[in-house]
């Protein structure tokens, strides 16, 4: 028994060296096992940091491009008030899709592709806005062009209309004034209460208009109105308070005479009886027809 013990203890030990060796080897897999997955999650986490930090980019970059695409459409502007409200409606989308991508926190790139074909979409409306808006402004330049030359034709036109117009009136002015029968031969004589000639004033009691109205073929013919004007040296109209019209004005008159008229010479005469003793001055002698003064002469009374 006891030459045995030695030897077994020697077994003893050998068996505990085998088993701590079985031990160390298994821990040493066990911690490259854990290692090598620590190093996979290690790896992986980086990987999603940088997916995290790409999404981030993608999503700052597609707002990036949202912001500029609106500032684009607040540039977009046409004559066409229909067109103009398409635009503003865009302008309201984007700043909606805008304000959604700020509020997104689960940004992936599902989402990304989502904005990016609304992206595309929204730059291909506004391409064809900006085709629109161009072709309304060649369309307009166009009108303004032909505007400006029916405006420049409508000047022409009222130009030589203005010019006919003025032709015209200077024609009735001239055929008027051709109308308008004249005197002649005005002369005036002083009678005394038996109708015989007087060279004294006191003494005149009627003054007598003696004139011709000369013959005109483009007057018209008919009975006519003569009306006599004798104004005193003060200013004053010999008149009773009766009244004729002369263009826009009312005239007193001395007295007129019927008369017919048929566009040959025709000598009248006109009577005045005078009321009071003539004044020493020159008087005034106005003939008036057809509200026109055809004639005027005047006489001196000295004593």
């Amino acid at each position: 028994m006891t030459e045995n013990t030695p030897e077994i203890n020697f077994k003893k030990k050998d068996r505990l060296t085998k088993i701590l060796i079985i031990l160390i080897t298994f821990m040493i897999v066990v911690i490259g096992i854990l290692g090598f997955l620590l190093y996979d999650v290690s790896k992986q986490k980086q990987e999603i940091i940088i997916k995290t930090n790409e999404i981030v980019v993608e999503k700052d970059h597609l707002r990036e491009q949202l912001t500029d695409l609106l500032d684009d459409y607040s540039q977009l502007s046409s004559t066409n008030d229909s067109l103009n409200a398409e635009i503003e409606r865009e302008r309201e989308h984007i700043a909606e899709l805008i304000k959604e991508l700020d509020g997104i926190k689960n940004y992936n790139y599902s989402i990304q592709r989502k904005y990016e074909k609304e992206l595309s979409s929204l730059r291909k409306i506004m391409r064809d806005y900006v085709y629109q808006i161009d072709s309304l402004d060649q369309l307009n330049k166009h009108l303004m062009a032909e505007n400006i030359n029916i405006k420049d034709q409508h000047s022409r036109i009222k130009n030589e209309i203005d010019e006919v117009v003025e032709k015209n009136d200077e024609l009735e002015l001239l055929i008027s004034g051709a109308s308008v029968v004249k005197t002649s031969h005005i002369s005036i004589k002083f009678l005394n209460r038996r109708g015989k000639e007087t060279t004294k004033s006191r003494r005149v009691e009627r003054l007598q208009t003696n004139f011709t109205l000369v013959a005109n073929d483009l007057a018209e013919s008919g009975p006519r109105k003569v009306y006599l004007r004798i104004i005193r040296p003060n200013g004053y109209t010999f008149s009773s308070g009766q009244t004729f019209d002369f263009g826009s004005k009312k005239l007193t008159y001395t007295a007129y005479r019927d008369i017919v008229y048929e566009k040959q010479n025709l000598d009248v005469v006109i009577y005045y009886d005078v009321n009071e003793t003539l004044e020493i001055g020159k008087y005034i002698v106005e003939l008036y027809m057809d509200e026109n003064k055809i004639g005027e002469s005047f006489f001196n009374i000295e004593k």
